[in-house]
């Protein structure tokens, strides 16, 4: 069976350093991730994501390598507790680009359905632009 993976690699202006702190300050991550977040970045570390429209999905982080690093689990369904809900394991890997800049390259896995892959691959494609945008916008 081919494992059910969506795979996206950036290649972005902004330094690793501000990359990441896209990426992990909850402040930032609701300017471009749905509409609030909450991150515990440490390993074991709890949180949510959360879009008005969808709802609160509770994520716990796995790795935290600053600043080229990132894993964290996150449920499917909303409003439920992280360890009552089935998951995916979201990558993120970041590495400078030759010439200045980063390339990042987010990976998840973990999907049980056909259905929870299309959303999520739906889903990154609007977010990670909303990352590009918020990126540039502060360049």
């Amino acid at each position: 069976m081919n494992e059910r993976a969506i795979e996206r690699v950036l290649s972005l202006d902004a330094s690793p350093e501000r990359v990441w702190s896209a990426i992990t300050d909850p402040a930032e991550l609701s300017q471009w991730f749905g509409d609030g977040a909450e991150l515990e970045l440490r390993p074991g570390g709890s949180g949510a994501f959360s879009w008005n429209e969808h709802g609160r999905f509770a994520m716990r982080v796995e790795a935290v390598e600053a600043p080229t690093r990132l894993v964290w689990s996150w449920v499917h369904e909303a409003d439920v507790p992280f360890d009552q809900a089935p998951s995916t394991r979201v990558e993120w890997v970041l590495s400078p680009r030759k010439g200045g800049g980063t390339i990042l390259t987010l990976r998840e896995t973990g999907f049980r359905t056909d259905l929870h892959h299309q959303q999520n691959t739906e889903g990154w494609t609007e977010e990670l632009s909303e990352l590009v945008t918020l990126l540039a916008a502060a360049a």
